[in-house]
This record gives C-alpha cells, sequence and structure tokens, in this order.
C-alpha cells in the first residue's frame, strides 16, 4: 500500500514541523510519498524544507517501508492550485490526500486506512471522526461518528448552515481512480474547494465515516477558514438554482433523521466491519444517541445497504 501525501504552505514554519512529523511518523506495512508545494514563502519555511531532505537523504528514522521527500516552490493562484501542482509531482499510489501545513495527523491513521483499504476493495472514499486541536495542540473537540449520507453530500448541506458537521478534510483519505474520475480540485476555488469536491466524490460514491480519529484541524487566529462570509458566497455562486432547491430538500431530509449511511466500526476488538446507519432517533442524546440507536438496530437485524 503507498500513500501520497501532498502540504502546500506559505510562510508556514510555525506548525510545519509538526505537520511534516506527523506524516513521516506514522508506522506501518505502507509507503510513504511526501510532497511540500510551497507558494514562494520568504520566512524560514524553505530553509525548514532543505533540512529535512537532507534529514533524510541521511537515513532518517522511519517505521514504514519507506518515505520519499519532496518539495518545491513556485507561485500559485491559491490553496487548491498548489494542490494540483504537489499531487501532478507525485507518482502512482494506491490512497491519497492532503493536509494543510498547521494541521496533523494521529498516530495510526495511515495503517487504519491501509487496513481497511485493503480488506474493502469496493470502498474509495472514507473519513475518521473530527477533531479540532488549539493552536497550542490540546485537543478541544472530537465529535462522535457524523452521518454523512451520500445524497445529503451532493445537495451540498455540510457548510455550516443547513448541517452542521463540516467533513473534515484533515482526516478523509481517497483512492486515485476516484481523483481521477472527478478531475480533481476546481483551482477557481479560493475558500470551498474541497466542498465542491465532496460533491463531486459524492457523485460517484459513497463516503464511509470511520470510528476512529485520522486527524486534526488547528484552529487558530488569522486563518483562511475563519472568513465564513467569503466561504458561503462562494459556496452559493457555486450552485444552480435547481441545486439551491435540492439542497433545501436534502437539509430537511437531514433534520427529520431521513437517511441510512455507510460506517466502518469494530466491535470489541473484532476487525473492521462495514455497515449501515440510520441517522439516531436520539439526537437529545448526542453521540450516546449514535451507539444506541446502533446496538438496537443490530439486536433487531435492521441494519442493511445504505441509500
Amino acid at each position: 500500500m503507498h500513500f501520497n501525501i501532498v502540504t502546500t504552505v506559505f510562510n508556514g514554519e510555525r506548525f510545519f514541523n509538526e505537520t511534516l512529523l506527523s506524516v513521516v511518523s506514522q508506522a506501518g506495512d505502507f509507503s510513504i510519498r511526501y510532497h511540500v508545494q510551497d507558494a514562494g514563502s520568504t520566512d524560514g519555511t524553505l530553509k525548514l524544507l532543505e533540512g529535512w531532505r537532507k534529514r533524510f537523504d541521511e537515513g532518517f528514522p522511519i517505521s514504514c517501508r519507506g518515505i520519499e521527500f519532496t518539495y518545491a516552490s513556485e507561485p500559485d493562484s491559491g490553496l487548491y492550485d498548489g494542490v494540483n501542482k504537489g499531487f501532478a509531482h507525485c507518482g502512482p499510489a494506491d490512497v491519497m490526500t492532503w493536509i494543510n501545513a498547521d494541521d496533523r495527523f494521529e498516530q495510526g491513521a495511515f495503517g487504519t486506512v491501509a487496513t481497511i483499504l485493503r480488506n474493502f476493495p469496493d470502498i474509495d472514499w472514507l473519513t475518521g471522526r473530527p477533531t479540532t486541536i488549539t493552536e497550542s495542540g490540546e485537543f478541544l473537540y472530537m465529535a462522535p461518528v457524523r452521518a454523512y449520507p451520500r445524497k445529503a453530500i451532493e445537495a451540498g448541506i455540510f457548510e455550516g448552515r443547513f448541517a452542521m458537521p463540516f467533513i473534515q478534510q484533515e482526516g478523509s483519505f481517497w483512492r486515485p481512480r476516484l481523483w481521477d474520475k472527478v478531475g480533481g480540485l476546481d483551482a477557481g476555488f479560493r475558500l470551498a474547494g474541497d466542498f465542491d469536491l465532496w460533491r463531486r466524490f459524492a457523485r460517484e460514491t459513497d463516503l464511509v465515516s470511520v470510528d476512529a480519529i485520522f486527524g486534526c484541524f488547528r484552529l487558530r487566529d488569522g486563518q483562511l477558514s475563519a472568513d465564513r462570509k467569503s466561504y458561503y458566497a462562494e459556496v452559493d455562486a457555486s450552485l444552480s438554482p435547481a441545486e439551491v432547491k435540492a439542497r433545501a430538500k436534502a437539509s430537511f431530509m437531514y433534520k427529520v433523521r431521513g437517511y441510512k449511511y455507510p460506517v466502518m466500526t469494530r466491535h470489541q476488538g473484532g476487525p473492521w466491519v462495514l455497515e449501515c446507519w440510520p441517522m439516531s432517533v436520539l439526537p437529545f442524546l448526542g453521540g450516546r444517541g449514535f451507539k444506541l440507536e446502533h446496538w438496537r438496530l443490530q439486536a433487531t437485524g435492521y441494519l442493511g445497504l445504505a441509500d
């Protein structure tokens, strides 16, 4: 199993070492191509990158089958153009994702993803439990398993207004065949490129929620994602009048628990299993409601195929 991981960075020296270490310290039976795409940093980022290149050339200790570390520095037209450029530098892979230069992966993430994708060849796209950390790296919030029904993703409700949970990019992985099928990121977006990518992914396949933490989003001052007004304007401009109506309908169905969704989970330390959970009818219990509803439905034999 081979991972292609891309990080885009511009003047990101403050958090970059933590991000990089969260990639190259992953342990397991897989290899990693880690490419950093710099947009022309003027702080110490390029010095850091060159220092890491030398460390890997000199035999930096790793715990996986191999790591190829590369970087390039060139102007781009924004984050998503940078991600596309980064992946263009990478070769063939089995799994791919990108992570921003202030976020991090959790230990065991790559091993878990590799195990699941080896055992479930029909799964093309999966995500972990949304997790947020503070600027200093402390855990701020770890969400329960989230419901991301395919029809609701395609309709575009996961952007904070029509349904609260976002699909966390820092904990999502996919197979290259899915990326190639949809044509990668639309570099015309400035803030909502991942929102657009998820909608196009959902036209092709289910997003499988995994009961595990894969990555952490760092909440900090000055980040682009804090500009919600511009983000929502970009989201709305990307939808046709017909898609706006479909979004409203999907939002209603989500609120009344009108969907089922696929979940990857383990029971008492057993193997990973793919199940279909209906949305919890006990929302006032929060995360406990999801678990209680799942246990009830498992006992009654309800669990079936996702919508």
